[in-house]
């Protein structure tokens, strides 16, 4: 039997974006436009922020950290 396979590492941390129809943030009312959030994301080690634990717990487990690229 071969031995189990490692865990996928995290990608590199860099700048991340993603863009978001302004008529899916809820805010009650279509629009064409979109936005734009970018984001530190990947293997971003770095010690907790006030800023970082509180977009963690918006956002929650899995979501983009809050810490420098």
């Amino acid at each position: 039997r071969a031995p189990p396979a490692p865990p996928p590492a995290a990608p590199p941390c860099g700048l991340r974006s993603v863009s978001v129809g302004v008529g899916a943030l809820g805010l009650g009312y279509p629009s064409p436009e979109t936005v734009v959030f970018r984001y530190c994301g990947g293997g971003c080690p770095a010690p907790p922020t006030l800023h970082g634990l509180a977009l963690g717990a918006v956002l929650g487990p899995g979501g983009p950290g809050g810490g420098p690229c």
